[in-house]
């Protein structure tokens, strides 16, 4: 269906619309305020790095280094590789938790500096649990000392943080006893640090449960002289590290939406009161926290203020139908990208632009990561699985209504989750890739961030704080749509994320949704890839416009307002339809007089079965193989509207088909 040539983007970030690339702006005012504090700090003496890295993906996903970034000895910085491997060990369920460790009277591990363990009565019979509490949150010396003999010692730990691609993290001494540089001495920079935190925040190397453990522990921080003296201990994830002539702090800074990793790294003379200089540690923390709370021009606009200024024409028409929405109790979001640079890579994002739930929109996300690991070799679509009674969901689908146990491929899986909306299948397959980490780390790749678009619980399954649950905005799932749509075309190659085949498969799977009660109510079926989503609270639509030459993303998100107690999906559906025919009848409009446009007329009028997350769906109960039975609340002069506009466009769409080679969409 689209076959043109794009303007070609060569990683993803620069792959989003135009308009929502990274408020280069806004962060590079960030650098150059903690450039000033550097400098301030080099000219009193006291050589400073800070490295800030975007978690949130409001940002862009970007990472600011300035100052020194040679070397810095690491005090107990040190301690954090230590426990990621540690906790590496307990993934891999060579190590216990609650595994006791003996400590003798007169060990060689017990040591002064920080800490209480040194206090103890021994020998002492300690848990690995209790001993990590302590090296992280009083930052113990000797806690960590006999933790490092339980990682396999120095070689250990050093191999597995080389094995992580980190060149200055280095494990040369115990704590408090003699330092030989240089390999008898521990290092660290600000940058490797940085990245390490990131790695965990996003549970890339270790587990969610054990990633959650290790910013647990940070987050029970008790040594509060640097970031902590500055930064709200709700807002904060860190662990701090000093000697004589260093002082440094590391974590994460948890403001919703605008999560940063964050290290603070100094070395000063050993004469230096250390207090003068953790004063430069809490400026760059103030610096960073307060930043954080300025408001931001891009990607993603204030959900109160509609952002019409880059596409007014476009806005013009879809505003008075969020209006309207908004008077009968009802949010709505809009998200809309020129894919192909007619419409000179404009973007459009209107009304409630922050977090939706995603109810079974998130399943596109999962549809990528079966897709990456299929080409990866690591699945087959022709690989069997067999479900049980025990894995069967309700809601949305068909093989809730098998026989069990029942064999199903990943190729069928796939196809019924995304275009029935199959819960069975939807959470069979979370299983298969191997939980959520996979499927978080594979749209983290992508550079969508965490605050934009997450997958934390199955569908039905409980909801967990803090990460236990779906969420979307418009600007994370238009990056998504984009994402595949510019793999499919090849002007985006990223064969980490997925091949042009892959993506294509999922572009093809979308063309053949079933679910006609939004989008596809007013949009011609021909045009239109796209997987909705709803439960009690939310009913969203997202896709891919694919009218040939003019290629846009469209998706649409709603959501009750506090005190609506009426039906979600029928009140919120006639808006979204009356949206998806205004944006199609715009793009007839907006034509060539020679060249792309269309549709056959023979999309509208027909909504069908849900796909919802959760409640009944009676027609649900079998695949439909003919067309769906109408529903919904009437919206006829919309209809008349679509119909007429879609059935002047029809002879041009047919004609430029006949001219187009195929390619499989």
């Amino acid at each position: 269906m689209a076959g043109v040539a794009l303007a070609a983007s060569t990683v993803f970030v620069a792959a989003a619309p135009a308009h929502a690339a990274l408020p280069e702006a806004a962060w590079d005012d960030l650098e150059t305020r903690l450039d000033t504090l550097i400098g301030e700090a080099e000219a009193d003496g006291v050589r400073m790095a800070v490295t800030v890295e975007d978690l949130s993906g409001t940002y862009g996903g970007e990472v600011l280094s300035t100052g020194s970034q040679e070397p810095y000895k690491a005090a107990s910085i040190i301690k954090l590789p230590l426990l990621a491997l540690l906790m590496d060990e307990a993934d891999a369920g060579t190590l216990s938790l609650d595994e006791l460790i003996t400590i003798p009277a007169g060990d060689p591990n017990i040591v002064g500096g920080s800490g209480t363990l040194r206090n103890r009565e021994f020998p002492l019979d300690i848990s690995v649990r209790e001993l990590m509490e302590l090296m992280v949150q009083v930052s113990d010396n000797t806690a960590t000392n006999v933790l490092i003999d339980r990682a396999g010692g120095f070689d250990a730990v050093n191999a597995y943080m080389a094995g992580l691609g980190f060149e200055t993290l280095w494990l040369g001494r115990k704590m408090i006893h003699p330092a030989t540089p240089p390999l008898g001495e521990n290092w660290i920079n600000a940058d490797e640090v940085t990245q390490l935190i990131s790695m965990l925040y996003r549970h890339e190397i270790l587990s969610a449960s054990s990633s959650e453990h290790i910013i647990d522990l940070m987050k029970g921080q008790l040594v509060d002289t640097k970031f902590g003296a500055v930064i709200p201990r709700e807002h904060l994830g860190n662990k701090t590290g000093e000697l004589a002539d260093v002082s440094h702090d590391s974590g994460t800074i948890f403001l919703d939406g605008r999560e940063v990793s964050l290290t603070a790294t100094t070395e000063f003379s050993s004469s230096r009161p250390r207090a003068e200089v953790d004063l430069y540690v809490q400026q760059a923390a103030t610096i960073v926290y307060e930043f954080l709370q300025e408001p931001v021009d891009a990607p993603i606009p204030d959900p109160t203020i509609p952002v019409s200024d880059e596409w007014p024409e476009l806005a013009s028409v879809v505003q008075p139908i969020l209006d309207e929405a908004s008077v009968a109790g009802v949010d709505l979001g809009v998200a809309v990208s020129d894919l192909t640079g007619y419409y000179d890579e404009r973007s459009l994002y209107l009304g409630k632009l922050d977090r939706y739930t995603t109810a079974s929109t998130i399943k596109m996300a999962l549809a990528a990561t079966v897709m990456h690991q299929v080409q990866s070799g690591a699945l087959s679509l022709d690989d069997i699985y067999t479900i049980t009674e025990a894995e069967r969901y309700g809601g949305s689908g068909v093989l809730l209504n098998n026989p069990f146990p029942q064999d199903v491929s990943v190729g069928t899986m796939l196809d019924l989750m995304i275009t029935v909306s199959d819960n069975t299948a939807t959470n069979k397959l979370v299983d298969v890739v191997g939980g959520f980490d996979p499927i978080n780390a594979l749209t983290r790749s992508a550079g969508i961030g965490q605050g934009d678009l997450h997958f934390g619980r199955k569908m039905f399954g409980p909801i967990v704080p803090v990460y236990g649950d779906i969420w979307l905005t418009p600007y994370g799932i238009d990056q998504l749509m984009t994402l595949f749509y510019d793999l499919a075309e090849g002007d985006l190659v990223r064969p980490d994320l997925l091949t042009a085949e892959s993506a294509q498969t999922i572009v093809d799977l979308m063309l053949q949704q079933e679910v006609k009660t939004k989008l596809g109510a007013t949009i011609p079926a021909e045009v239109l890839a796209h997987k909705t989503g709803e439960n009690a609270d939310v009913s969203h639509d997202i896709g891919l416009l694919l009218v040939p030459g003019q290629e846009l993303t469209l998706s649409v998100f709603s959501t009750r307002q506090t005190g609506f107690t009426g039906d979600v999906q029928a009140t919120a559906n006639p808006y979204l339809q009356r949206i998806g025919a205004a944006v199609y009848a715009y793009v007839l409009e907006t034509a060539p007089e020679e060249g792309p446009g269309g549709g056959d007329g023979t999309g509208g009028g027909l909504p069908g079965t849900g796909d919802p997350d959760a409640g009944t769906d009676p027609s649900a109960t079998a695949r439909p193989d003919a067309a769906l039975a109408a529903t919904g609340a009437p919206v006829e002069s919309w209809l008349g509207v679509a119909g007429l506009v879609i059935a002047m466009g029809l002879g041009v769409l047919l004609l430029t088909r006949l001219r187009r080679p195929a390619t499989g969409r």
